[in-house]
């Protein structure tokens, strides 16, 4: 596999990971955890009755495997074509966390949701996409012909998107304490920790587009990052009133899960893209001797 194959591979599985958050998204949202007993079968059978909660469930299960797989390919791909022993490192890491990913998804079915390992459940595969937004731009072009710039505001950029990726990565924490337990204090510090993510987002822009030599690109992603956060308030917002402030029924109502879901999907793709925003950051701008 050459590299330009390589990198289109590590997109498609970028891509694939996301749909599995949202699958896992919906898992929750719609209250099909528990929906089929049993694991890794289906009640004892690769393809179960698609029914009730269990289609959610068992598709969840499916395209799990399927990043499993793809994940096995691209830890294969790197190892075998690529010649930075850092970029096989994190192919072989990326395998390691998709079998950890999924024995936590086993022991949630086991022991019935328990929250701990249900919140790392849903951190680790938010790492995932990162990884995997990493690794794709890691193989590509763009990223093997940048050239350092030299800035004096090198070192103050490099604290405030380290910092907001800190944050970022912080707030899907404790949004994942608040959709998994009955922690409501998590809920107060995670719509706190949100207007602090968009400050950040908005000061990211303004350092980046203040510099003369600042790539077009990077201006763009910087400026992609706050529209996105801006998003991430609304969904916040709808999610907060369907499943805070109405009276809570039966079955989910759809406005919960459509809300809740895409609340979760966007959050994984902030936090990739503030990673990917880091990275770039460090590589390209670098303080003159």
């Amino acid at each position: 596999m050459n590299n330009s194959r390589l990198h289109l591979y590590s997109k498609f599985l970028t891509a694939a990971t996301l749909v599995l958050i949202a699958a896992g998204g919906l898992v929750t949202s719609t209250r099909s955890g528990l929906s089929v007993p049993d694991w890794p079968l289906s009640y004892g059978k690769l393809f179960p009755p698609m029914i009730g909660g269990i289609r959610f469930e068992h598709t969840h299960r499916v395209i799990a495997g399927l990043v499993g797989v793809l994940t096995l390919v691209l830890m294969i791909a790197l190892l075998k074509t690529e010649k930075r022993p850092w970029l096989k490192g994190l192919g072989v890491a990326a395998f390691g966390a998709v079998i950890a990913q999924a024995v936590l998804g086993g022991l949630t079915v086991k022991y019935l949701l328990p929250a701990p390992i249900s919140v790392l459940h849903a951190c680790l595969a938010q790492s995932f996409f990162a990884l995997m937004a990493s690794v794709a731009l890691f193989t590509s072009r763009e990223w093997l012909g940048e050239k350092p710039i030299l800035s004096e505001n090198a070192a103050s950029l490099r604290r405030l998107v380290l910092a907001t990726s800190g944050f970022v990565f912080l707030q899907l924490f404790l949004g994942a304490v608040a959709r998994h337990s009955a922690n409501r204090a998590s809920v107060g510090i995670h719509i706190a920790v949100a207007f602090l993510i968009v400050l950040h987002a908005l000061l990211t822009y303004l350092k980046i587009s203040r510099e003369k030599t600042i790539l077009g690109r990077l201006d763009r992603h910087a400026a992609l990052f706050g529209l996105l956060a801006l998003i991430q308030i609304f969904l916040g917002f709808g999610s907060f009133v369907f499943t805070r402030m109405l009276e809570k029924t039966e079955a989910p109502r759809l406005g919960a899960v459509l809300f809740t879901t895409a609340h979760q999907t966007l959050g994984a793709l902030i936090l990739g893209l503030v990673v990917l925003l880091t990275i770039r950051i460090f590589r390209l701008y670098q303080k003159p001797l």
